[in-house]
């Protein structure tokens, strides 16, 4: 008898234990958003187009992802652009002599601004489901997607804001301010903000 009672008080507490075990996979697999992996498969600068009128260079990227989550998986030929802009309004001009004509002009550094991916030539590769279809959680499909495009936009504005990027935009303004000075008679020299902050 005492047997009969302790297998009439484990069954319920084993289906307890089976039901709340399966409510959890459930909520897990089929509720709860799954968090997507997204890798870049080296971001290359394609072209940068020097847009000289406004002391900025344009600077178009491109890049692989690939990404995948609990359920689904893709690739992504991601497409996009940004401008890389010097900002004049903190120009601080110094050492400015009428009689010679010359001047120090401090600028701040070049910037990386209007990052953005170009949804019209971003190419999807395919999403497609890793498990089961029965099992999957059709909420991963589109967060995967919204991952991918969000770490897309990482990836360009980190691509522009390269090292190299930055020289070459603070080469561009140099020259464009120089020969904008020139042409009323002044000689102006262009030092970085950054350059300031370094110890001597």
């Amino acid at each position: 008898m005492p047997i009969t009672k302790t297998l009439r008080l484990l069954i319920p507490l084993a289906l307890i234990a089976v039901i709340l075990v399966c409510g959890f996979w459930v909520k897990r697999n089929f509720i709860d958003d799954q968090k997507s992996t997204i890798l870049s498969m080296a971001p290359t600068v394609e072209e940068i187009e020097l847009l000289s009128e406004l002391v900025t260079n344009r600077v178009y990227v491109a890049d692989i992802l690939k990404g995948s989550n609990i359920d689904y998986e893709g690739v992504w030929a991601i497409n996009g652009d940004a401008l890389i802009t010097i900002d004049l309004s903190q120009a601080i001009i110094s050492d400015k002599d009428e009689e010679t004509k010359t001047a120090t002009i401090t600028l701040p550094l070049p910037k990386v601004v209007s990052a953005r991916v170009d949804h019209q030539r971003t190419k999807n590769g395919g999403i497609k489901g890793v498990r089961f279809a029965l099992l999957r959680n059709p909420k991963n499909r589109t967060k995967i997607l919204d991952d991918a495009m969000q770490e897309a936009q990482a990836v360009v504005e980190k691509a522009a804001g390269r090292p190299e990027i930055i020289e070459s935009a603070q080469k561009q303004a140099r020259l464009n301010i120089q020969m904008l000075y020139l042409k009323v008679g002044w000689n102006v020299g262009i030092n970085w903000q950054e350059s300031l902050d370094l110890p001597r």
